[in-house]
């Protein structure tokens, strides 16, 4: 059900009427008049600005939608964006480590909230390399390794969430945990 301008509230009134002040009226017509005074009295300093002459102000200038240049996905081994040397030390395990989380023995899902809450506070104390040890997974007769959380690490890594702080991933070397371990390079915080 619609309002007619007479069935305005007094807040409703004011705010229609200085909406109005702020654009420029089309030809023809003009701006509406100041809202007639009510026997309620606005709080103080309200009515001043009511009885204000309204500023003439330009039109803004349009806003431009930011461009969001969408972020390479992150795959275990490549490290775009980090120099040649810090890459090679990198790889090589040779960065200092400045913390690790054990994955090992934990389901899908502990693991997951775990791994998000690790990286957000690594990266809030400004770790630089990280060592998250998922463990290899175990083997069937027969078949190759099946190991879950290690498999999940580059799909949890490019979620949203972690996606903005992690710049590199790579297996780590045999004595950090080999296959079962991944070194993650985190983006400097701001």
């Amino acid at each position: 059900m619609s309002r007619r301008k007479d069935e305005l509230s007094q807040d409703d009134e004011r705010l229609w009427w200085r909406v109005t002040q702020s654009v420029n009226p089309m030809p023809g017509r003009e701006r509406p008049p100041v809202p007639r005074k009510r026997d309620v009295l606005d709080a103080e300093g309200d009515r001043a600005d009511l009885l204000a002459e309204p500023r003439h102000t330009r039109p803004a200038a349009p806003v431009q939608p930011r461009r969001i240049t969408p972020q390479k996905e992150v795959v275990p081994g490549a490290v775009d964006g980090v120099d040649k040397r810090q890459a090679q030390r990198f790889r090589r395990g040779q960065l200092t480590i400045d913390a690790r989380y054990d994955l090992h023995g934990m389901r899908q899902h502990q693991a997951h909230t775990a791994l998000n809450a690790f990286l957000a506070r690594a990266h809030e104390r400004g770790c630089r390399c990280v060592l998250v040890i998922t463990g290899k997974g175990q083997k069937a007769p027969l078949e190759e390794r099946t190991g879950v959380l290690r498999s999940q690490l580059p799909r949890w890594l490019n979620e949203p969430n972690n996606r903005h702080r992690v710049l590199a991933v790579t297996p780590a070397q045999p004595q950090h945990g080999g296959d079962g371990a991944f070194y993650i390079l985190l983006k400097r915080s701001r």
